[in-house]
């Protein structure tokens, strides 16, 4: 008969609690020589029994998981930026999350695959970028919107350096703006960061007048390829992040349209941008 290293584990801890080696045998039913030669030998093996690891994701911290997984269905990428650092009226929103945790995002997935949470319903085409060199160099400003809220339209414009992504303007309007609220909104960064060129699409606010009012500030205008939005494509990604980390989810939590300012804060200033691989207000200042 072949012991397994329980078995053997099991005869170890018996004769260490001074149990008859005969009925041991009896009980096991093998020859009293290999008891001895197994109590003799055991301390020599690496078999006995391990004690279980504890593992490093408590349940405090799978709870945050599957409440960053449901309450606003984001990946594994949004969940790991989730448990390091949230702004705090998100935290409010969703009691009991912790912070200052940092997992991986295998160790994020694995715990959703244990619930059946894991998986992306759509597939997106990865976008090829190009990237300025410096800040400043490039920004890109786009719309979104309207985007109906307790049944009045939002739009937001939304404007980022192209190498930095950090968000220099994210503006909530409750109507549709014409090229000279857009401009107005912008003048005050231009002034201050004095930008070299600007990409925009060929949106009804970005034609001859904006062309002129840019040229005013020594501000160089490009426009995107139509039908390609890969042009414009940090401008489109952040409007997605934005999307789906705030701007849908004011159905849900209506009062956050208050804490705009505070999430743009924590975009630039916290939140981890796996595009630069840090946060984006270390390559803008």
């Amino acid at each position: 008969m072949r012991l397994t290293p329980d078995q053997r584990y099991l005869i170890g801890d018996a004769v260490d609690r001074g149990i008859n080696k005969s009925l041991l045998a009896r009980v096991f039913g093998i020859s009293k020589t290999t008891i001895y030669k197994w109590d003799k030998r055991r301390k020599h093996l690496k078999d006995r029994k391990r004690k279980p690891r504890r593992s490093k994701i408590s349940v405090e911290v799978e709870y945050s998981i599957l409440a960053l997984r449901n309450t606003f269905n984001w990946g594994t990428a949004r969940i790991q930026q989730g448990l390091r650092s949230l702004p705090g009226f998100v935290r409010q929103s969703v009691p009991g999350l912790v912070q200052n945790v940092n997992l991986s995002r295998t160790a994020i997935n694995n715990i959703l695959k244990k619930h059946k949470l894991n998986g992306y319903k759509k597939k997106h085409d990865t976008w090829k970028f190009f990237r300025a060199k410096k800040p400043n160099e490039l920004w890109q400003i786009d719309l979104k919107g309207p985007f109906r809220l307790q049944g009045r339209k939002l739009w937001f414009v939304i404007c980022i350096d192209d190498h930095s992504r950090y968000i220099i303007l994210n503006k909530c309007l409750h109507h549709c703006p014409d090229t000279q609220k857009v401009f107005n909104l912008l003048k005050k960064f231009i002034k201050k960061h004095k930008p070299k060129k600007i990409l925009s699409d060929n949106g009804s606010q970005f034609r001859e007048k904006w062309k002129k009012l840019c040229k005013e500030y020594q501000l160089k205008t490009i426009f995107a390829h139509p039908y390609y939005p890969q042009d414009k494509g940090k401008v489109e990604r952040a409007i997605r992040n934005i999307a789906e980390e705030f701007i849908n989810l004011l159905k849900k939590f209506p009062e956050w349209l208050n804490e705009i300012t505070a999430y743009t804060h924590w975009f630039n200033n916290q939140r981890f941008h796996r595009g630069i691989n840090t946060v984006p207000q270390a390559l803008y200042s």
